[in-house]
Order: C-alpha cells, then sequence, then structure tokens
C-alpha cells in the first residue's frame, strides 16, 4: 500500500511539473468578472502598500488586473503553480544566496514559466527562466541537440543569477532589471538617456505593451506568495513533504534505456523532472550534469550509478570527477531542501560553485560570440534597503561607519537608496 502511495504521489508530481505554462500578460480577459473572493480594490491595495516587495507595488489597473488573475480567474492554476514553487524555490534561494542577490527575484519564474521545468515560448525561449538560446550560451550554458541546460533547474538558475547580477551593475535598479530581463538592455538604456533618473514608471509609456505588464505581473506573483493564505490557496503539506527533491551532480555517463531497464524509474517521470536531456543517453562530463528526482527514486538512481561505474558497467566515459583526478569524486549530492545527507567515500556533498561574468553585451552582429571571462566575486555581502530604510541606520544595524558605506557603494554624501535597492558591505 505504502509503495502504491508512493508511486501514485510520484505520478501527480509529474503532472504537476509538466502542468500548461501559464502567461500572466493578458490583461483583462474574463469579461469583467471579479473572481477574487469578495477581496476589495482597498484591501489589495492596503496589502500592496506594506507587502515586502522588491520593485514598488503602486496600485495601478494593471496591478490589481494581475493579483485578481492569480487570486481569482486562474485561482486553480496558482495552486498548481504554489506546489511547483514548493519544489524549486528551495534551490532557488539557496543559489541566489550565494550570488548574493535577492532570492525575491524567483518569482519571476511564475511570470516567465509558471513555474513549469520545460515550458517553452513560440519566440525559442525555455525553461524556468524563459532563455533564448543566443543568451543562454553567452551565460554558460550548454544548448545542443543532446544537452538543453536552460531546462536544467539548477544550471538555468546559476545562469539566471549571473544575468541579473549583470543587469544590476547596469541599471543599479530593480525595476529596470525585470525590465530588461523582458525587452533587453538596450531599450532601457536608450529610454533611459531621455529619463538619466527614471525608474520602470517613469519610462513604462515607452515600453512595448507586454513590458509595461511584466513588473505589475511580477507584483502579482510577489502578492500571490505573500498573501496566499489569505486567499484561501494552501499547498498540501502532507504531498509536499513527501515529493522533496534530491539533486545529484554526476560525472560519467548514463544510458538511460539500461537505467530503466535495471531501476523501477519510470522514462516519463525522469524527463519530467530531467527534460534537459535530450538523447537517450546523459553524456560524460568534467563540469558535470544535475539530476533530480524524489527521494524514493534518487536512492534508486545512486544504487544503479554508483555500482555501474564501480563495475564499469552501463557506464562509460573518462575516470574523472570534480577535480579530474584519478578515483576522483564520481557523485555528488547536493540537497536544497533539507539537511546535507551524509556520503559514501566516493560521494561528495558540495555547495554549487559561484562565479560571475566580466561581459559588456552588444547587439549580436551574426557572430558566435566569443567565451565570457570569468572573474572571483568581491568580499561582500549584501543588504536590501527596505521602506523608510536610511542608510544611516544600516550602518549602525551593521556597525559600520555611513562614510564606509557610501565609499562601498560609490554613492555621494547626500545618496538615500530607493527600496529595493542592494547595499554592498564589505566583510
Amino acid at each position: 500500500m505504502n509503495k502504491a502511495r508512493s508511486i501514485f504521489n510520484i505520478l501527480f508530481a509529474t503532472i504537476l511539473l509538466v502542468g500548461l505554462s501559464v502567461s500572466p500578460l493578458r490583461g483583462s480577459e474574463a469579461g469583467g468578472r471579479d473572481l477574487s473572493g469578495g477581496v476589495s480594490e482597498e484591501l489589495i491595495a492596503e496589502r500592496l502598500e506594506t507587502m515586502d516587495c522588491l520593485v514598488e507595488p503602486r496600485a495601478d489597473a494593471d496591478v490589481f488586473d494581475q493579483v485578481r488573475r492569480f487570486i481569482g480567474r486562474d485561482r486553480n492554476r496558482s495552486l498548481e503553480l504554489l506546489h511547483r514553487a514548493e519544489v524549486y524555490f528551495p534551490m532557488i534561494d539557496q543559489v541566489f544566496e550565494q550570488y548574493g542577490i535577492p532570492s525575491e527575484l524567483k518569482y519571476l519564474t511564475i511570470v516567465e514559466s509558471s513555474v513549469v521545468l520545460n515550458a517553452k515560448s513560440y519566440a525559442g525561449a525555455a525553461g524556468l527562466w524563459q532563455l533564448m538560446p543566443a543568451t543562454a550560451r553567452l551565460l554558460k550554458l550548454r544548448v545542443d541537440a543532446r544537452v538543453d541546460q536552460r531546462l536544467d533547474p539548477v544550471m538555468s538558475t546559476q545562469a539566471a543569477a549571473r544575468y541579473f547580477t549583470l543587469l544590476y551593475e547596469m541599471f543599479g535598479d530593480w525595476s529596470l532589471v525585470l525590465a530588461a530581463y523582458n525587452c533587453g538592455e538596450y531599450k532601457i538604456k536608450r529610454l533611459l538617456q531621455q529619463a538619466p533618473e527614471g525608474d520602470f514608471w517613469d519610462i513604462r509609456k515607452l515600453l512595448p505593451r507586454q513590458t509595461q505588464l511584466f513588473v505589475p505581473a511580477f507584483i502579482g506573483a510577489s502578492y500571490l506568495m505573500e498573501f496566499a493564505l489569505d486567499h484561501e490557496l494552501e499547498t498540501d503539506k502532507e504531498w509536499m513533504d513527501a515529493n522533496k527533491l534530491t539533486f545529484a551532480r554526476i560525472y560519467k555517463e548514463v544510458r538511460l534505456a539500461d537505467l530503466y531497464k535495471k531501476t523501477s524509474i519510470a522514462p516519463e517521470v525522469f524527463k519530467a523532472y530531467n527534460p534537459a536531456y535530450r538523447r537517450a543517453n546523459i553524456p560524460a562530463s568534467a563540469a558535470g550534469h544535475f539530476i533530480s528526482l524524489p527521494d524514493s527514486l534518487m536512492v534508486e538512481f545512486i544504487d544503479y550509478y554508483t555500482f555501474g561505474n564501480e563495475q564499469n558497467q552501463a557506464m562509460s566515459g573518462p575516470g574523472f570527477g570534480a577535480d579530474g583526478g584519478a578515483g576522483a569524486t564520481v557523485l555528488e549530492i547536493i540537497s536544497f531542501s533539507r539537511p546535507l545527507i551524509p556520503s559514501p567515500d566516493n560521494i561528495a556533498v558540495k555547495p554549487v560553485v559561484q562565479f560571475l561574468l566580466d561581459y559588456d553585451f552588444r547587439p549580436w552582429n551574426g557572430a558566435m560570440p566569443s567565451t565570457p571571462e570569468t572573474r572571483e566575486k568581491e568580499n561582500f555581502r549584501y543588504h536590501i534597503v527596505g521602506r523608510r530604510e536610511s542608510l544611516s541606520e544600516i550602518a549602525e544595524q551593521n556597525k559600520v561607519s555611513l562614510e564606509d558605506l557610501l565609499s562601498w557603494n560609490e554613492w555621494q554624501e547626500r545618496s538615500e537608496p530607493r527600496p529595493g535597492s542592494v547595499v554592498r558591505i564589505r566583510l
């Protein structure tokens, strides 16, 4: 009975993971029906005013429409994406923490893909973060006939973190970062020449309609995540506890037909959790590939993978691991949602390696882009400015001088950053 229940839960999880992607940028299209559970605009406006949001949550018609869509018109799909968010947001939180960027950016996956791993757009964007192939390659993801790392939740999130870092270095404002993510950084740069001190709201009317709706959709997603319970949108905790994922990084080739034959892992389940692999095998890689599976299936995968590697069966490829040496690590288990798992001798548990791109994006001229160089991250931690929070208060909270804070952030003496801005604090 327990095994049958486990299989049912995994199949249900598979259905959720490959659920239909929902585009949030639709505007009003429900025939004027108010399906927000009787919640008044006044209450929504009050909540918008007080909620923590990465961008200024203005209570205008488009923002109201997006909030109503999440809590009213599309509430069934919102409940589905809340379950998917529970699965992948712990991983995104840890990756973003390693890169020193706000965790609230994870809500962009609701806007872009409804947190569907294999979501694809008519324009060719794919994955949780809806990256275009050229952008993904610039961000050092592999996109070819065998592997599409845009569909790898860990690798694509690392790439998105690098991209957000670059965009914030360009604009210093998260609303502009979101707009640039949608319509391109050069369009935003050109518009800022007309309003150098502006933010998204200042240049909004000059943007494409889709981008005009993009930030309101992000605000709507942020509202959903903060007030879901107030609108009786609650995930099944028992089901979520039973379907936590474990992530593993592997280095040897895995022949999927052999995996399916020798384990109870069904092809449709493996592909639902790991859509990045397009062929009948996962190729060997010195950098490694990520695999994600529910705990019960990951145990089987690890047994299969380690036994096959030891016996030199089912696996092929050079004997390299994380450091490329003989007898090196063949598998790393990475848990993003629970304490680290004790590992056998030849299995390591490691944090994800981080690096930042040092690259100036330029319009594509048809030539293949050069590989961006990397540089080590500076020794800073980061603070997100809250509403009505001054630099003096931030300096006092972190036991540093106001002069140092201004110097580290290259600000003038009378500077006061907007809410949602990132303040660098040297360690």
